[in-house]
């Protein structure tokens, strides 16, 4: 099976823009906006990657189960297999086992595709630890369960859930690219002097990514009332892979008008 790997060495005309901004300390947008661009093939082949489109359709199916009955009974059917009786750990297993599933079944893993598993597992599992008593974490029950996804039930909910997981993705992207440079620009007389700079460099462009990732979240929760409503209550997999793509398109859009902004 094979497992494709997105990033090349910093050694492009664009990658070496990436290094240049770096070194004359330039800021997270502008930063941003060149690795984006210096990863272009990777950013445009995503909307076919099989655990990409898969994470955008587990994360609208755990929308979809809020306005049922049985939340944990319709994931199962989605192959999200929580118990009756789940610990956030339970939670988190079943989402990556699913994932794993199916990614296995198509055999198509990528890199890219293991970042939007693990964001859209961070997004599930914190926002269910937001809203769930510490004592119960470890032991949530099937009402615990309901009175959380219940919460997810509404456009606006969903656009939340969609900004937190376009966030998470795009950091962890953009730091996948930029981990290749950023380690060549550091040590003693380079950008990152010290591990601390590095850090702070990092906490910076997870704000960034999370500010541009509003541009998602009123479009999503749109998307989510519109199609829930034509498709009577359930969405079509043509719907959010459509969704997916052009959610991204969005985020890619953003991180480089932002850029642009910034210069002038």
């Amino acid at each position: 099976m094979g497992h494709t790997r997105l990033g090349e060495l910093p050694r492009t005309r664009k990658w070496q823009e990436v290094v240049e901004l770096i070194a004359i300390g330039a800021n997270v947008s502008q930063i941003a906006n060149a690795t984006i661009r210096a990863a272009e093939n990777a950013f445009s082949y995503v909307t076919d990657d099989t655990g990409y489109n898969q994470s955008v359709w587990l994360l609208a199916q755990f929308a979809l189960a809020a306005k049922t009955n049985n939340p944990l009974d319709y994931l199962r059917q989605q192959g999200v297999d929580i118990p009756d009786r789940p610990t956030l750990s339970c939670v988190t297993a079943a989402m990556s086992d699913a994932l794993d599933r199916h990614v296995s079944q198509e055999g198509k893993h990528s890199d890219l595709g293991e970042l939007s598993m693990r964001a859209l597992v961070d997004t599930v599992v914190s926002q269910v630890a937001s809203r769930v008593q510490e004592k119960y974490l470890f032991d949530m029950g099937h009402d615990i369960v309901r009175l959380v996804m219940n919460e997810f039930d509404t456009p606006k909910k969903f656009g939340e859930l969609s900004r937190n997981f376009y966030s998470r993705l795009t950091y962890e992207s953009l730091n996948y690219f930029l981990s290749l440079t950023t380690r060549s620009a550091f040590g003693e007389g380079h950008p990152f002097a010290t591990m601390n700079q590095v850090a702070h460099f990092e906490e910076a462009l997870k704000t960034h990514c999370y500010e541009a990732s509003k541009i998602v979240e009123q479009f999503s929760g749109e998307w989510f009332s519109l199609h829930r409503y034509e498709e009577k209550g359930d969405i079509s997999r043509d719907s959010v892979e459509g969704f997916a793509s052009y959610a991204l398109k969005k985020m890619k859009d953003e991180l480089k008008a932002g850029a642009k902004s910034d210069a002038t």
